[in-house]
């Protein structure tokens, strides 16, 4: 977990900004979906509106975390074609779940369990 130590402020920075906009993105898609619905405010907040801003705040953050594992794990040797296959499958899935996370779209792959289209 040292990597995790080693990361720059700027890019904890532009995560967090990025993870919060991702997450009040969630929050006003909620209120749009379920704009004619019965329910009363402060039901919607609890239930539907605190709940997508904190998941989609958590699998954008995830996103960035795993992304600078990924160039982390690739910085670390001269030529990728040194890594173990192991490291290899690692950074691969690192990369894809950072790219992923940051365009927004990691909510949708888990809730759905597969791959978007």
């Amino acid at each position: 977990m040292d990597v995790l130590t080693q990361m720059p402020c700027w890019y904890v920075a532009i995560g967090v900004v990025w993870s919060g906009y991702q997450g009040v993105r969630g929050a006003l898609e909620q209120h749009l979906v379920h704009a004619t619905s019965q329910w009363k405010p402060w039901q919607k907040w609890l239930v539907l509106y605190i709940h997508d801003f904190a998941f989609r705040f958590i699998c954008t953050m995830a996103g960035f975390v795993a992304l600078y594992i990924a160039f982390a794990i690739a910085g670390d040797t001269t030529q990728l074609g040194t890594l173990s296959s192991g490291a290899s499958a690692l950074f691969v899935v690192l990369f894809l779940v950072g790219v992923i996370g940051i365009g927004g779209r990691l909510h949708h792959v888990m809730q759905m369990g597969k791959l978007p289209r």
